[in-house]
């Protein structure tokens, strides 16, 4: 990349948003049949901030359209840009740097950029350690986005832009000072759903998370106020913002109208904290008499009978909690801020209220013994949970827990590539990766072997879409059962990062 360059003309002002190629084996590994594919929201707001400054705008999803690394780099060439953005999770971030690296040999000149959450907790080193990548953007993407495309419209020098990491003439990295103001989400343009090849075809949710098809999801706040230890929000920060409930009913109403979804998951981390703001879009749901389903991620802590009641009534059909683990002892190291007593409180509401639960558990965690681990199996055994999401834990980089790995005298064992949640990365001080292999086996058999359990997904066998999808997420779960974890080899080590990202 040099500077100075001519100002870019408006008939070159063209900007392709891309998502690396990774493939549903690198993302759930033995799971991979019942994994999701969902549409990149950052991009459906950058796409449309960027459009709104004048630029023309693709977007290349690598996984939805099934393509290669190469294949990427050439469909991002045929759009001809003047810029590249990428987003990339740690998982993510060596394929990202692959594509750009084709980019680059196609067009030396061209500018690459990249963001996301890995670039959030890790941007200096990342780029010291990628320098096919030109600028990262830490944290929010608009105001650094818009600013800098309007300094390429002008032909000045963009490496000035706050929030911005950017490698400098002498191949030296510099990070500049982080923008002092989140991004006000009401000024912000409509998501740009049109421009998705295909949508919602080439996107499809996980066998759990599935009821009636077309499906999307839909991401309408950031930010979240709690302090859970393995998650990182440095990305969007601790406070939480929503658009307007007027545009929140707006996209619902595009989504339905226009592509004809059906089923919907709010994957936001906290909507329902802001408790007045989610009433009135339940109320807007209810007025609007749709034929749609939809599910949301919750907190135990956010769940009583008037608002279940009201989910119910728009149309809620289950709901997604981070309960983590089943032990007192976790639940406190990793600043849970809820008991297991709280936890199974919740979930004993929300079947009351005639709306399923799905319980997200996570194992290995540090400080992670065989007696937690047989503290969240009786857990499970007693609490009204309808499907159950079993992660390994997963140390994403500069997050908080990151302390705890050292001070544990546990051991990573995996690198970037392999932080996918499916993949063993971490194992805690006096446990085994057999240790940790066993307990899962144990945990999903004999919850999925319930015969209540076996009984709720009856009804999905007579619906085509949703048997399919049920039959991949059984055969996933039966090579994970069988065939354990891998190890993970390769750049090096790196720790934390939500589990939405």
């Amino acid at each position: 990349m040099s500077f100075p360059r001519p100002a870019v003309p408006a008939s070159a002002r063209r900007i392709t948003f891309v998502v690396p190629p990774v493939t549903a084996e690198d993302r759930y590994g033995p799971m991979a049949s019942a994994g999701n594919s969902l549409p990149p929201h950052a991009f459906l707001y950058l796409g449309a901030v960027a459009r709104e400054a004048g630029w023309e705008v693709s977007i290349v999803d690598g996984p939805a359209l099934a393509l290669g690394l190469k294949e990427c780099a050439d469909a991002v060439l045929a759009t001809d840009p003047s810029v590249v953005g990428f987003t990339a999770t740690t998982m993510s971030i060596a394929k990202a740097a692959r594509v750009a690296g084709f980019l680059k040999e196609a067009r030396p000149d061209l500018l690459v950029m990249a963001g996301g959450p890995h670039l959030t907790a890790l941007p200096a080193e990342t780029l010291e350690r990628l320098p096919v990548f030109d600028l990262a953007c830490a944290g929010e993407g608009e105001a650094a986005l818009v600013a800098t495309l309007g300094h390429l419209d002008r032909g000045e020098d963009p490496r000035d832009v706050a929030g911005l990491v950017v490698r400098l003439d002498d191949g030296s990295v510099r990070a500049n000072p982080p923008s002092t103001e989140e991004v006000d989400l009401t000024t912000l343009p409509s998501l740009a759903w049109d421009l998705l090849d295909d949508f919602p075809n080439r996107y499809h949710a996980a066998a759990t998370y599935l009821n009636k098809t077309p499906f999307s999801d839909l991401i309408v706040s950031r930010g979240c106020r709690y302090r859970c230890t393995f998650c990182d929000n440095q990305t969007f920060g601790r406070s939480i913002r929503a658009l307007p409930v007027p545009r929140i009913l707006e996209n619902i109403d595009r989504l339905v109208k226009d592509y004809g979804i059906k089923s919907l998951f709010f994957t936001d981390d906290s909507l329902m904290t802001l408790r007045s703001d989610f009433e009135q879009v339940c109320e807007g749901l209810i007025e609007r008499g749709y034929d749609l389903e939809w599910s949301i991620n919750a907190r135990t802590s956010e769940i009583d009978e008037e608002i279940l009641a009201l989910m119910k009534r728009a149309g809620c059909w289950q709901i997604s909690y981070g309960v983590e683990s089943g032990s007192w002892e976790i639940l406190k190291r990793i600043k849970k801020a809820a008991t297991p007593n709280m936890q199974a409180r919740a979930l004993e509401l929300t079947a009351a209220a005639g709306i399923k639960s799905n319980a997200y558990i996570i194992i290995g965690f540090p400080g992670e013994t065989h007696e937690t681990l047989r503290e969240t199996e009786e857990f499970l055994k007693h609490v009204p949970i309808d499907t159950l999401r079993l992660t390994y834990f997963t140390p994403f980089p500069n997050t908080d827990i990151t302390d705890d790995l050292i001070t544990d005298g546990g051991e990573i064992v995996a690198d970037w590539t392999r932080l996918n949640f499916y993949n063993i990365a971490y194992i805690p001080h006096g446990l085994t990766r057999k240790d940790l292999e066993r307990a899962y086996r144990r945990i999903m058999l004999r919850f999925y072997t319930r015969p209540r359990v076996l009984l709720s997904f009856l009804p999905h066998l007579i619906v085509p879409r949703k048997a399919s999808a049920l039959f991949r997420g059984t055969f996933g779960l039966g090579r994970l059962l069988v065939q354990g974890t891998g190890t993970g080899t390769g750049d090096g080590p790196a720790v934390g990062e939500c589990r939405t990202s």
